[in-house]
């Protein structure tokens, strides 16, 4: 347990009190050990100390003070200069002049279509679900708004391998093919992110899924029927 308080103003207040007793009334100090010299230091000390905390106090509410209005004024002038910016922003386009802006000495606005391209997505599993539909899935850093423009590569029994073909457009990141043609060998799907500022990735690497001599299933659904799935079906899929 402290032996006295830990707090700064209250161990100031604590100390001139036991300095006033030690220093005793009209009856003089106590006898517990202390010279007079040390009992006029310790009561200058705790003038000195109690003197500096009051200045503090003054200086911290001062300081206050002095954010607040700082803060004001910044956002006042925050407000000003955005508003000044607006208006060159406006003449610049209004005159078409491309000098207007190195005369202001700001930079020009950054064009939204300039939005970097994203990476190239990654294409993961592609598996037969239970039904014949093939499902797949990929990974890709975008950003938000980003469309996926899926494409399939089909080769025949007779090992000839078409050009690739758009057969969707995703939101998703998992999709399941529910229109591949019967008779196939094999099919292979590739993918790239588009942003809403028409920047597009490049294609993600080809993923294929091989069905065999036997050949792709009758599907029952029209061709280039994408639809999408969620990942954890995936799992349940071959």
């Amino acid at each position: 347990m402290p032996r006295f308080p830990k707090s700064e103003q209250a161990f100031i207040t604590y100390a001139k009190d036991r300095s006033n007793q030690w220093n005793g009334g009209q009856s003089g100090p106590p006898v517990i050990g202390l010279t007079a010299a040390q009992r006029a230091e310790t009561a200058q000390a705790v003038t000195e100390a109690q003197a500096a905390y009051s200045a503090m106090l003054v200086a911290r509410g001062a300081a206050r003070d002095a954010t607040q209005l700082k803060n004001v004024k910044l956002e006042a002038l925050r407000a000003i200069f955005g508003a000044d910016v607006d208006t060159i922003d406006a003449y610049a386009k209004a005159t078409g002049d491309s000098t207007i802006y190195s005369l202001a000495g700001i930079p020009a606005p950054k064009d939204p279509s300039g939005r970097d391209a994203p990476p190239a997505p990654v294409f993961g599993q592609v598996v037969q679900a239970g039904s014949g539909f093939i499902r797949g899935t990929f990974t890709v850093v975008s950003g938000g708004g980003a469309q996926y423009q899926l494409e399939r590569r089909d080769t025949t029994l007779g090992n000839f391998t078409g050009p690739w073909n758009v057969v969707g457009v995703l939101t998703e990141k998992s999709f399941e093919d529910q229109g591949v043609p019967v008779g196939l060998l094999k099919v292979e799907y590739r993918v790239r992110a588009q942003l809403s500022t028409g920047a597009v990735s490049p294609w993600s690497n080809a993923m294929g899924f091989n069905f065999g001599t036997q050949g792709s299933p009758a599907s029952p659904i029209t061709a280039g029927s994408i639809v999408p799935v969620k990942a954890e079906d995936m799992k349940s899929a071959g």
